[in-house]
């Protein structure tokens, strides 16, 4: 619990002043409570005594009035604060951590789990939030208790220590079940990260889903992680509602043993009967702390669970960004110089080098899993290369600033991603652009048509990823956010490759208006689109095997010629 404390420390430190007059408050209102549970005593003794009078009643009545309506602004502030720094705390542990997931490199991405993710954003951080209200649960529930003990020793001493005999019962039960509910909380959390994982695929995968008739498939998987949470969540549960009422079922025989006593006391004269009842109301008032205090502690074993997954997920190494030098702007060549690179193990790129020099349109081209599209990932600075060195302008990748790097290269990958919202805010991207360029950008990349007949135009919601669109219209939309970046390098990561004919003749116009004048390395896959480049590389393996412009290649009856006739048939 040190360790949760003290990682939850900065996200609270900010809201001392609510957090520690909500303590403040609590203690009042345990205060009130007590003097409650005091006057229950003068009420029966003197105010419904058979010789009392009206005035008596009425002040006792009175003074439990006032009480009441002093309890009533504390008990709302108090309340109120809790919950106002639980929900802040909240959303900024949720921004904490999705910032955290924006500086976490390619390499984590490439084996972490969505669920897992998701589920840490969204279930993990409203446990931990609750964990705040849990933790004053436990600092103010035995202040309360120990006020009410006091009315009961007022009363009563004798009968106090009889019901405190319980008290070392009490303490082993919380202590044994929150050290268990921490391990199965832990249990709890993995499994409802795989079964967000699960359910993520089972919705984003529609199409396949459809496709290939895996819906029977798809729901077995979803009920298998079901299942196991299912049963470390009951295991979870068995051990809450066992405490429970086991923290009753001992607070019950030490009432018992009370009453038996109490009898005693009461047929002797030493204790009146207002006094018993009072006594007796201040016992039950120590259980319900008790009680709270139980439910807090199980409150808090989630709270600490689910911190140890958020806390290591923020104590992640992000990506590293060694680089001082800023380029406003790309000057003369990119140079690859005997790279060799791996995402594991067995390399994906062997003891490659060539240049592209500014101006230039570049192909590169080969079979799957030739290492074209890893180029692009390390043009990009998405993974840091093994041996060799990249230059850009004669600048190792590696002395650039991450952020200035990517403003030198614009990506259009086969990869589409496109927001939830409208085209307007897909196309601005945060950024303050006018309506005249963006239609300049649409009409570049042929978008400008099929907007035109959307009812709403730029102000249209296009879906979760731009599923409102076809495949075409959405890659004509990213064709115009690039054109807006105007970058001065273009990368074109098989931009066409999911598009039917038509489509791809339409986007790869937009592509040919948007490299005008900028360098562009294209990873293309139907060759008849880059014949007037520049300079195609063929790859093969991750290793150089031969380059040059079409003509020449075609006329060496080189590998590249293979391909481009085997393309020619399909």
């Amino acid at each position: 619990m040190r360790t949760f404390i003290f990682n939850f420390r900065p996200y609270i430190s900010q809201h001392w002043t609510r957090i520690i007059g909500s303590i403040v408050l609590s203690f009042a209102l345990a205060g009130i409570k007590g003097y409650q549970i005091y006057l229950v005593r003068p009420i029966f003794d003197k105010g419904l005594a058979p010789n009392a009078t009206f005035r008596s009643i009425f002040i006792l009545a009175s003074l439990l009035l006032a009480l009441s309506l002093i309890n009533f602004p504390i008990r709302f502030l108090h309340f109120y604060w809790i919950r106002f720094v639980e929900e802040r705390v909240m959303c900024d542990l949720r921004l904490k951590l999705m910032a955290k997931f924006q500086r976490l490199p390619m390499s984590y991405y490439s084996t972490a789990k969505q669920g897992k993710l998701i589920s840490a954003l969204t279930n993990d951080t409203t446990i931990i939030a609750q964990g705040l209200r849990a933790i004053i649960d436990i600092i103010r529930e035995p202040v309360t208790a120990i006020i009410m003990l006091g009315v009961a020793m007022y009363h009563d001493w004798q009968l106090t220590l009889v019901m405190l005999i319980v008290t070392p019962l009490f303490l082993a039960i919380f202590i044994a079940t929150g050290k268990k509910l921490k391990r199965t909380q832990e249990v709890v959390q993995e499994d409802l990260a795989i079964m967000a994982h699960n359910a993520t695929e089972g919705i984003m995968g529609q199409k396949i889903s459809k496709a290939f008739n895996l819906q029977n498939y798809i729901i077995l998987r979803f009920h298998k992680a079901q299942e196991l949470f299912f049963k470390s969540k009951i295991k979870t549960t068995f051990i809450e509602e066992f405490t429970h009422p086991l923290v009753e079922v001992v607070g019950a025989l030490a009432f018992s043993g009370v009453i038996v006593f109490a009898h005693f006391r009461i047929t002797s004269g030493q204790l009146s009967t207002g006094g018993f009842v009072s006594f007796v109301a201040a016992l039950a008032m120590v259980m319900d702390p008790i009680r709270k205090y139980s439910q807090a502690n199980v409150k808090l074993s989630q709270a600490t669970a689910g911190g140890d997954r958020v806390f290591s997920l923020l104590a992640l190494d992000e990506e590293i960004d060694r680089g001082q030098l800023m380029l406003d702007k790309f000057h003369h060549s990119i140079e690859l110089k005997n790279v060799t690179f791996s995402y594991g193990e067995g390399a994906i790129i062997k003891n490659l080098s060539l240049t592209i020099n500014k101006g230039q349109k570049v192909a590169l081209i080969g079979l799957s899993g030739s290492g074209k599209s890893t180029i692009i990932n390390l043009l990009l600075g998405l993974y840091p290369i093994n041996s060799g060195e990249i230059l850009i302008d004669g600048h190792p990748i590696g002395s650039i600033k991450l952020q200035s790097l990517r403003k030198i290269f614009g990506l259009v990958s086969q990869d589409i991603f496109l927001f939830n919202d409208t085209i307007r805010e897909n196309l601005q991207v945060g950024k303050n652009i006018s309506d005249k360029d963006l239609q300049r950008a649409l009409k570049i990349s042929y978008a400008d048509n099929f907007i035109r007949e959307l009812p709403r135009q730029l102000d249209t919601v296009i879906g979760d990823r731009g599923t409102r669109l076809s495949g075409g219209q959405q890659q004509r939309l990213t064709i115009a956010r690039a054109f807006l970046q105007n970058n001065d390098v273009l990368l074109f990561d098989e931009a066409t490759s999911a598009l039917d004919n038509e489509s791809e003749k339409i986007v790869q116009q937009a592509l040919e208006e948007l490299a005008q004048e900028k360098t562009v390395v294209a990873v293309a896959h139907r060759l008849s689109t880059i014949q007037n480049y520049d300079q195609i590389y063929v790859l093969k393996a991750g290793e150089l095997i031969e380059q040059g412009t079409h003509s020449t290649l075609m006329a060496n009856n080189s590998d590249y010629a293979r391909l481009y006739e085997l393309s020619q048939k399909v």
